[in-house]
C-alpha cells in the first residue's frame, strides 16, 4: 500500500478521535448508539473523502468468480475511498464499519448498460489494499468482576467475558485489512490500561493495528506486544 494512503488514513483517524474525546467528555451520553459513534467518525473524516477517478473497464465474470476482461475503452471513474459497512468485494461480507479504500488497487466492472446516461450500471467492484475501522460500544456491561462471597475469590463476570468474545471476533475481521483500528468506548470503564494490553495485546497485530480506548473520563490506545519484547522493553 502507498504509504501517502497509510499516513492521510492515521492522521485523519487521530484528529476524529481527539475531536470525539473532548465532547465524549464534556458530554457522554451524546453517543448513545455504536451507529452514534461511526456517524461521527465518518463525518470528522469526510475531509479525507475526495472523489479521485479510478480506471474501469468491461468485465465478465466466470463461475468460480475471476474477472474477465473484454476488450474496449478503458473509462474513468469518479469514487471516493472512504465507505460504511463494505467488504473487499461488491458481494463480500462487511468486515469493518468503515473502510478506507486504495483507490490505486480498485477494479469496477461496468454492465453493457453503463453510459454517461446510467453511471451506475456496475456488475461489480474490489480493490486488493484497504485500511478498517470498527467500534465496540459497552453500555451494558458495568462490572468487570464478581467476589465469591465464599472463597473471597475474584473471577470475571458474564458479562465482560461476552464483551472480550466480541472484541476478539472484530479483530478477526479487521486481520483481512493492511492496517486496521479498533475503537472500544466504554461508558462503564472497565479497564485500566494495563489491563486492556493484559487481555488484548497479543491478539494484535503489532505493525498494522491499534485498539483505542474511550471512557468518559479517560482516552489513550494500545498496540500489539511484537516478538521478543518484555514489559521491560516497553517501559
Amino acid at each position: 500500500m502507498d504509504r501517502i494512503w497509510s499516513t492521510l488514513y492515521q492522521e485523519g483517524f487521530e484528529r476524529a478521535f481527539q475531536e470525539m474525546k473532548l465532547d465524549y467528555h464534556r458530554a457522554p451520553l451524546i453517543y448513545l448508539t455504536k451507529e452514534d459513534v461511526v456517524a461521527g467518525l465518518y463525518m470528522r473524516m469526510r475531509a479525507l473523502n475526495k472523489a479521485r477517478e479510478v480506471k474501469t473497464g468491461r468485465y465478465t465474470m466466470a463461475r468460480d468468480g475471476r474477472w474477465r476482461a473484454k476488450k474496449g475503452e478503458v473509462r474513468q471513474v469518479q469514487m471516493s475511498p472512504l465507505h460504511v459497512m463494505v467488504g473487499k468485494e461488491m458481494e463480500d461480507r462487511p468486515r469493518a464499519d468503515l473502510c478506507f479504500m486504495d483507490l490505486s488497487t480498485m477494479q469496477v466492472s461496468v454492465t453493457a448498460r453503463y453510459s454517461r446516461k446510467r453511471p451506475t450500471s456496475l456488475a461489480g467492484w474490489r480493490f486488493e489494499t484497504g485500511l478498517g475501522i470498527s467500534v465496540v460500544m459497552n453500555t451494558s456491561v458495568q462490572y468487570a468482576k464478581r467476589v465469591n462471597t465464599r472463597t473471597g475469590r475474584a473471577s470475571k463476570t458474564e458479562g465482560l467475558k461476552e464483551l472480550e468474545k466480541e472484541i476478539t471476533r472484530v479483530i478477526s475481521d479487521l486481520m483481512g485489512f493492511e492496517r486496521s483500528i479498533l475503537l472500544f468506548m466504554d461508558h462503564n470503564s472497565l479497564f485500566t490500561k494495563n489491563e486492556l494490553e493484559a487481555s488484548f495485546s497479543k491478539r494484535l497485530d503489532p505493525y498494522t493495528m491499534r485498539m483505542y480506548y474511550l471512557t468518559p473520563r479517560s482516552g489513550f490506545h494500545i498496540t500489539g506486544r511484537r516478538k521478543g519484547s518484555s514489559d521491560q522493553d516497553d517501559q
